[in-house]
C-alpha cells in the first residue's frame, strides 16, 4: 500500500489529531470538470461546497460527469499557490453499502490526483495513482498526504482504448465526487500544525515546507535548508549558483549581488567584474583603448587584435589599409572594375572615379544591362540592334542588326540590294545583284548619279584645258615659255 494514502472509515474518523489543524483551502473555490452531465444540477462546484451528507445523485451534493466518456478530469482552482498538506476525497456511493456489490466502486478504481501551477495535470506533480485497489478494498473516503505547493488540484481517471485495465474496472471513466477537500495553510508565509509559525526570513517568497519549515528555495545570497548561511566560495545570488567575477586579488564578491568591493583584475570591468573588456578597451578595469581598427575588441591584456580587423584594415594591430585591388573584411574581397584599374576604397569597395567600360554601380561589379554600355553604362545601345537591350556592354557592338542596317553598332543603312535582300551585317555588301539603277559592292552608287558625275568631270576637264590654252597664248605674247598641260 502507498504510504502516502491513509484511509478514512465510512464514518469519517480522522487519521490523526494533527490533521484537524489545517484548513480546507478548497472550500467554495472555483471548480471545473471535463464532461458535465447535461441538464442536471451536478456541476463541478458541488465537490467544493462543503456538503456531502447525501452521496447520491438525487441529493444534489455531488458532481457527476457525463456517461460514456473515456477520460474524466475535475479540478479546483485555489486562487493562488498554496502549501498543501493532505487531500481528502468523498466519492459517490448512492448511500448504499460500500462493498464489491456497489457498482460505483468500479468507477472509482484507477484514479489519480495531481497538484499543478497550471490547469494541465502534466505540468504538475502526481500525488497519488491507484494501482492496487479492488472493488472490495477501495475506500469511499480517501485521504492522500501530499506535501506540495500548487494552485490547482486535479482529479483524473481514464479508460483509454487499446489499454488493458483490470477486469473489475468500469468500461467508461467518471468523476463522481461528493467532496474534495484540500488541507493546508491559508496564509502562505506560515507553517506548522496550527499554521502559526512564520517561515524563515530568507525563504524565497517566504515559502517553506508546511510541516517542518524548511525553505523551498532561498532568496539571493543565502543557502541551507533554512536559508541561514551566506553564499561563499566565490559564489553569490539565487541558490548561490552564480560565480563571482574577476575581483581584485580574487577576493569574495558580495554574497547577494556579486559586486566586487575593490574593483576588477586585468581584462575585466563592471561592478561584478564579470564582463570582459568591450571593443576598444583593455587592461585593468578596461581603462586603456585598443587600436580603433580592431574587430571585436583587442586582447584584453596586450591590446593585439586577435579577433581580426575591421573591414578595410590589416596587420597585427590593424594599422594598414587594404591594397592590391582588395577591400573589406580581412581584405579578402576583390575590387570591381574601377576606371583605369585603380584601387577601390579599402572599406566599402566603391570606385572613387567611376567604372571602366562595361560596368556600373558604386562598386563597379554590375555588368551593363538594359540596353546600356560604355563607361558607367552611360551609353545606349543602338535602336537598330536586333536585340537593342543586349549589345556588347564594353563596345556597344550589336550581335545582329535589324533588316536594312549594318555595322558594329548597326548605325549604317544598307544599300539597294536586289529584292530587298539584307546586306552583310559588318561590311554592308550585298551578296547578290543591286536594284536597277544602282551599283557597287554595297549597291549605293546610282547609275544616273554616276552619269551626271562623269559629265561634270568632262566639263571640268574642258574648262581646265581652255584655261591652259588661254594662259599659253598669253605667255607667248609675253615671251615666256609655257608649261605643259
Amino acid at each position: 500500500m502507498d504510504s502516502r494514502v491513509v484511509l478514512f472509515c465510512f464514518l469519517g474518523i480522522l487519521i490523526g489529531n494533527t490533521a484537524t489543524a489545517y484548513e480546507n483551502i478548497a472550500l467554495n473555490k472555483s471548480a471545473w470538470q471535463q464532461y458535465p452531465y447535461p441538464r442536471r444540477p451536478w456541476g463541478a462546484d458541488k465537490a467544493v461546497d462543503g456538503r456531502y451528507s447525501d452521496r447520491s445523485a438525487v441529493g444534489g451534493q455531488c458532481t457527476i460527469s457525463d456517461n460514456s466518456q473515456k477520460t474524466a478530469t475535475w479540478r479546483v482552482d485555489l486562487g493562488d499557490v498554496h502549501r498543501i498538506h493532505h487531500i481528502t476525497i468523498y466519492t459517490r456511493t448512492d448511500n448504499l453499502p460500500w462493498d464489491a456489490s456497489n457498482g460505483y466502486t468500479a468507477r472509482f478504481l484507477g484514479f489519480s490526483v495531481y497538484v499543478s501551477n497550471s490547469t494541465n495535470k502534466d505540468d504538475g506533480i502526481l500525488c497519488f495513482k491507484d494501482t492496487m485497489y479492488t472493488r472490495s478494498t477501495i475506500p469511499n473516503n480517501v485521504t492522500i498526504e501530499c506535501v506540495k505547493n500548487g494552485r490547482y488540484v486535479i482529479y483524473y481517471n481514464d479508460r483509454l482504448p487499446l489499454v488493458l485495465y483490470p477486469e473489475e474496472y468500469s468500461y467508461y471513466s467518471f468523476s463522481e465526487l461528493c467532496e474534495l477537500e484540500v488541507y493546508g495553510c491559508p496564509i502562505p508565509e506560515l507553517y506548522g500544525e496550527n499554521c502559526n509559525i512564520p517561515c524563515p526570513q530568507n525563504c524565497q517568497e517566504r515559502h517553506c515546507n508546511i510541516v517542518d519549515g524548511t525553505c523551498l528555495g532561498c532568496v539571493e545570497g543565502y543557502r541551507g535548508s533554512r536559508c541561514e548561511k551566506k553564499c561563499d566560495n566565490n559564489s553569490y545570488g539565487l541558490e548561490c549558483n552564480l560565480t563571482c567575477g574577476n575581483c581584485s586579488n580574487r577576493e569574495q564578491c558580495d554574497h547577494v549581488n556579486g559586486s566586487c568591493p575593490h574593483g576588477c583584475d586585468k581584462g575585466a570591468q563592471g561592478d561584478k567584474c564579470r564582463e570582459a573588456c568591450p571593443f576598444g578597451r583593455h587592461g585593468k578595469n578596461c581603462v586603456e583603448f585598443c587600436t580603433q581598427n580592431c574587430r571585436g575588441g583587442c586582447n584584453r591584456f596586450t591590446g593585439a587584435c586577435e579577433s581580426g580587423c575591421n573591414p578595410g584594415w590589416k596587420g597585427k594591430f590593424c594599422e594598414n589599409e587594404c591594397d592590391g585591388n582588395t577591400f573589406g573584411l580581412n581584405c579578402n574581397q576583390k575590387c570591381g572594375v574601377c576606371l583605369n584599374k585603380e584601387q577601390c576604397h579599402h572599406l566599402n569597395g566603391t570606385c572613387p572615379n567611376g567604372c571602366d567600360r562595361g560596368y556600373q554601380g558604386t562598386s563597379c561589379t554590375q555588368a551593363c544591362q538594359g540596353g546600356r554600355y560604355g563607361y558607367n553604362c552611360q551609353d545606349m545601345c543602338s535602336i537598330n540592334c536586333k536585340d537593342p537591350m543586349n549589345c556588347d556592354p564594353v563596345s556597344g557592338h550589336c550581335s545582329a542588326c535589324f533588316h536594312g542596317w549594318y555595322g558594329r553598332e548597326c548605325k549604317e543603312r544598307c544599300g539597294y540590294c536586289r529584292g530587298n535582300e539584307q546586306c552583310h551585317h559588318v561590311t554592308g555588301s550585298c551578296s547578290g545583284l543591286c536594284e536597277p539603277g544602282y551599283s557597287g559592292d554595297q549597291c549605293l552608287d546610282s547609275v544616273f548619279s554616276q552619269h551626271i558625275a562623269n559629265q561634270r568631270a568632262m566639263i571640268k576637264l574642258m574648262r581646265k584645258f581652255l584655261a591652259f590654252k588661254l594662259r599659253r597664248g598669253q605667255m607667248r605674247e609675253n615671251g615666256t615659255s609655257p608649261t605643259d598641260f
